[in-house]
């Protein structure tokens, strides 16, 4: 088997979600991904894309302009990776036939152009967010590394308080009432997924610049926090909050010295689970706890916006809109 690098796993991602390498080569993968964070993130990407577009493939119904954006789309993506491959093997023939000096500084020169128009290629040519493309939504949709150390730091803190074989009565709806009045009875949301798991602790802490509404479960001997925080400017890695997009917005994985983290966004609020447990292990917790958290934010915040339509027409919007979602007019 081939020396598993950074070229190698990228070339084999594909084949590796299509479920066509072989169990040597898969572990070859998550060992390389586990040990190199720009992978990582390429392949929490990739998986990100593939979800989005089965999602989108398993709607009922799909728009003639929606089907043309989506083959707009993966046209585009085509052709970067055909550019880039391309480029890649020009590059290397041109090294092995060791060429002179002044052959190699035009060659330079040609690269340099060839850049150029490559990157002018990829500008965007309208501003409208909707017609950017799936890469660039799904960069502006990533949670930045200073939620992930606010979230590791603050269930470190936490955690060195809880005592061996504690036990917590629930969350204080007085406490968290201030914070976030949809956090109420969170420890209540959260035991769909939690499916037994002894509550440890349960409270309101961080700092005035980050504060989470926190759910502290033990497993096995270790413990698990469930943190929600707000979705503002400072949790995103751009600075500025973007649009939410469903189909985009899936976890997002992260590693804290000897914590991982997976984090989940609704509209307004992050969620996140963070332990010292396997990466895997704790991948698959994240998404039995926060699943009825996730479930239930994006319902009272969908709800919220819709109350925010003007009375005089919020009825008749309310009912359009439900009239095009079910017709597949808005897919």
């Amino acid at each position: 088997m081939q020396k598993m690098d950074c070229h190698n796993f990228k070339e084999m991602l594909d084949s590796y979600f299509c479920e066509e390498l072989t169990v040597e080569t898969n572990h070859s993968i998550l060992h390389h991904a586990e040990r190199c964070p720009s992978c990582r993130n390429e392949m929490a990407s990739r998986r990100n894309l593939r979800l989005a577009l089965q999602r989108a493939c398993a709607q009922d119904q799909m728009s003639d302009d929606a089907c043309e954006r989506l083959r707009a789309m993966l046209r585009a993506e085509a052709a970067k990776v055909s550019e880039v491959r391309s480029l890649r093997r020009w590059w290397a023939d041109f090294f092995d036939l060791k060429l002179a000096l002044p052959i190699m500084a035009g060659a330079a020169a040609l690269l340099v152009a060839v850049i150029g128009l490559a990157t002018y290629r990829q500008l965007p040519i309208s501003h409208n967010p909707a017609e950017a493309p799936a890469a660039e939504k799904l960069a502006a949709l990533h949670l930045s590394d200073a939620l992930m150390t606010e979230a590791a730091s603050s269930h470190r803190t936490c955690a060195f308080h809880v005592e061996p074989d504690s036990t917590s009565q629930g969350m204080s709806n007085d406490e968290v009432k201030d914070f976030d009045p949809e956090c109420v009875d969170l420890d209540k949301i959260v035991a769909e997924g939690a499916q037994g798991l002894p509550l440890c602790l349960a409270h309101v802490c961080g700092s005035s610049d980050r504060r989470f509404a926190h759910l502290i479960y033990r497993r096995e001997g270790q413990l698990v926090s469930l943190l929600v925080t707000r979705r503002d400017g400072r949790a995103m890695q751009t600075g500025s909050v973007p649009t939410f997009i469903d189909g985009l917005a899936d976890v997002q994985e992260s590693k804290q010295t000897e914590l991982n983290l997976d984090a989940y966004q609704t509209e307004k609020r992050v969620i996140l689970v963070v332990s010292a447990m396997p990466k895997f292990e704790n991948e698959k917790l994240a998404r039995s706890l926060a699943t009825p958290v996730v479930r239930h934010l994006r319902r009272v915040e969908s709800q919220t916006a819709l109350l925010e339509w003007p009375d005089f027409s919020r009825d008749l919007i309310g009912i359009e809109l439900m009239t095009n979602v079910r017709g597949g007019k808005l897919r």
